[in-house]
């Protein structure tokens, strides 16, 4: 091979952080198991999104492969055989988001917040670059973490370790996972041996079966392969993605946690979606509930201090229409905001322009690219004062939400006939607390 031949050989221009990627083990699972006083590893259960009817959802035992709207659900209740020796659990969503954010706070102690960050309720990834001088090694580092939280809350996790967030994902899952000591450390001289081994495609961080099959179809069947391939081809067939897949399969990430960039291909947004509990037929019911979620995802916008500039529904069908179709999504492009009506406008665009009549029976919400607001942005033929009044009036009914419950102020839409907001506020994320 001539000089320069390939991206590993300027070490200048690779990026090395010691950055870690903290996975709790079947995170639901086990606390219903430490709730049970079983040892989490061994426990076999399965926590059920409404275990008194025969139609509940699995949310513990599937991973999250909707690439869609997230309307398909999980495994029903009804999927479950006797014979299969798994004790059916309701969730306690209340309790998971607390335990995480005890996990959390336990990360918190070895870096800054900048270099903290939250990547699902069950996965965190840290750097840790400046934290050596105080608690040693990336192993040290790295071992008081696990032990910190299997002594503190029972939770068994595992870490992945390396010099972007990229390896440090795929020591955690291809390494880190499968054995003891569980924790795995990648560096680029592993890129070879280990990197370019992963079997098959999917299983590589980012490399959905969309992009796979498009990558197959080039004659590109593994990661080695993806990695020796021409970048201008690549390139040519997926555009900016494209650049970020060949480097990847270099093992070199560029993404910087302290930049809150996410280190999945699309970023995730904010969503709320809920099963009815009846068909719902009409367009004030379907407007009506929809706007509550819309309300429900604003209230989490503004919570974060973020505004979202995509905002699109997903609905699910009763049943199949003629064509055998189940459900559609719909999205529309908005100024950032994360103003309530501003969503409840969007919401209802999309319905009015989108549905044909069909009895409905599950709805979501979602707000996608997501950014920190530089200034808030007011329309030019918007009126500020009123804009600063409604502000306040927002921030005021979070903050009562917050304290009494959601219970404590509801839109007037929320009392008619398709409003679930009212019995649905004692649940936590959908579920009960």
């Amino acid at each position: 091979m001539g000089s320069m031949s390939t991206p590993l050989d300027d070490p200048r221009r690779l990026p090395v952080r010691d950055i870690m990627c903290i996975d709790c083990k079947s995170f639901y699972a086990s606390v219903e198991a430490i709730r049970r006083a079983e040892y989490p590893l061994a426990a076999k259960n399965a926590v059920l999104s409404r275990p008194e009817s025969a139609g509940g959802l699995i949310l513990a035992a599937s991973p999250d492969t909707k690439s869609d709207y997230g309307v398909k659900l999980g495994t029903r209740q009804f999927e479950i055989q006797p014979d299969m020796d798994i004790q059916i659990v309701d969730p306690h969503m209340s309790d998971y988001i607390k335990i995480n954010y005890q996990i959390n706070e336990i990360y918190r102690k070895f870096t800054d917040d900048a270099h903290w960050y939250v990547y699902s309720i069950d996965e965190s990834f840290i750097d840790v670059s400046a934290s050596h001088e105080l608690f040693g090694d990336n192993w040290a580092i790295a071992k008081a973490i696990r032990k910190q939280v299997e002594e503190a809350t029972g939770i068994f996790t595992t870490v992945g370790i390396g010099p972007n967030p990229l390896m440090a994902k795929l020591a955690l899952d291809n390494e880190a996972k499968e054995k003891d000591p569980w924790i795995a450390e990648w560096g680029y001289k592993d890129v070879r041996q280990k990197l370019w081994h992963i079997q098959p495609l999917t299983d590589f961080w980012s490399i959905g079966n969309k992009t796979a099959a498009k990558l197959e179809a080039m004659g590109i069947y593994s990661i080695e392969d993806l990695a020796l391939s021409d970048r201008k081809l690549i390139h040519d067939r997926f555009g900016i993605l494209g650049d970020a897949l060949y480097f990847h399969a270099w093992g070199i990430d560029y993404s910087d946690l302290a930049r809150r960039y996410l280190p999945r291909s699309e970023n995730k947004g904010y969503g709320n979606s809920q099963v009815l509990m009846r068909d719902y037929t009409t367009m004030a019911d379907l407007e009506t509930v929809l706007s509550e979620i819309a309300d429900q995802v604003a209230t989490r916008l503004r919570k974060h201090g973020v505004v979202g500039e995509v905002v699109g529904i997903s609905v699910g069908f009763a049943e199949p229409d003629a064509e055998g179709k189940t459900h559609w999504g719909a999205q529309t492009h908005i100024d950032p905001t994360n103003r309530t009506d501003d969503l409840i406008r969007a919401v209802r665009y999309l319905l009015h322009k989108k549905w044909q009549g069909n009895a409905i029976r599950n709805v979501g919400v979602r707000v996608n690219r997501i950014s920190k607001p530089a200034t808030i942005q007011t329309d030019l033929f918007e009126d500020y004062d009123q804009l600063e009044a409604e502000q306040r009036l927002a921030a005021s009914i979070d903050k009562i939400r917050d304290r009494f419950g959601y219970k404590a102020i509801v839109r007037g839409y929320s009392k008619t006939k398709g409003g679930t907001a009212i019995d649905r506020s004692g649940l936590v994320g959908g579920h009960a607390g």
